[in-house]
C-alpha cells in the first residue's frame, strides 16, 4: 500500500515566515525593554516636571502672599504708631485743658463764696497752698467765707483763718488771712450752685 502525506511540504514551496529571526530575538527583547524604559523614565520625568512647576508656583504664590503680610504688618505699625501719637497729644491737651482749667476754677469757687461785708485785697498761690488776704466788716462774714470754700468741694479741710482787728476810715473792720490747700484733682473741680454763698435774709 502506498501512503502519500499531503500535508507535506511540496518541493520547492516557501518556509514559513518569521517576523523576528531566531537570532535576533534577544537582541530585540532588549531593545523593546529598552524602549519601555525610555518612555517609563519620560512618563516619570515628565511627572516630576509638573509636580516641581506646581510646587513653584505655589512657592510664587506664598511668597507674593507673605509680601502682602509683610506690606500690611508695616501698616499696622504705622496706625498703630500714628495712634499712639495721636493718644499722647490728646492726653497732653487734656493736661494742658486742666491746667487751664485749675485757676479759672479757683476764681470762681472765690468769687461764689464771698458773702457780704467782705472784700479781698490779695490771693496768693504757692504749690497747692492757697493764700488769701483780705479785709470783713464782721468775724461772721470771715467764718462764711471760710465754710463756702469748704464746702465747694475745691479745698481740703480745715481752712485755716487768722484774724486781726483794725479801723479803716474810722470804722472797725476785720483783718484776715486765710490759708487753704487745694484738693486732689484740684483744677478739675467745677463750683456747683451750692457753693454760692447764702445772702443775707434769704
Amino acid at each position: 500500500m502506498i501512503k502519500v502525506n499531503l500535508l507535506a511540504t511540496a518541493p520547492g514551496a516557501a518556509a514559513e515566515r518569521e517576523w523576528v529571526p531566531r537570532g535576533q530575538r534577544s537582541a530585540a527583547l532588549g531593545l523593546l525593554m529598552l524602549f519601555v524604559t525610555g518612555f517609563g523614565v519620560a512618563g516619570w520625568w515628565y511627572y516630576l516636571h509638573n509636580e516641581r512647576a506646581s510646587v513653584d508656583a505655589k512657592i510664587a504664590e506664598s511668597e507674593a502672599r507673605l509680601v502682602q503680610l509683610k506690606e500690611a504688618a508695616a501698616l499696622v505699625e504705622k496706625v498703630t504708631a500714628r495712634r499712639a501719637e495721636l493718644t499722647e497729644r490728646l492726653d497732653l491737651i487734656e493736661r494742658l485743658r486742666i491746667a487751664k482749667r485749675g485757676p479759672v476754677s479757683l476764681l470762681e469757687t472765690v468769687s461764689q463764696s464771698l458773702p457780704e461785708g467782705l472784700w479781698l485785697l490779695e490771693m496768693r498761690q504757692q504749690g497747692t497752698v492757697i493764700a488769701v488776704d483780705g479785709r470783713a466788716t464782721s468775724l461772721t462774714s470771715v467764718t462764711d467765707f471760710a465754710e463756702h470754700l469748704q464746702n465747694s468741694g475745691l479745698f481740703q479741710r480745715p481752712v485755716e483763718i487768722t484774724t486781726t482787728s483794725e479801723v479803716f476810715e474810722e470804722s472797725p473792720v476785720i483783718r484776715f488771712v486765710l490759708r487753704a490747700e487745694v484738693a486732689a484733682p484740684a483744677p478739675s473741680v467745677t463750683p456747683t450752685a451750692s457753693t454760692a454763698p447764702a445772702k443775707p435774709g434769704a
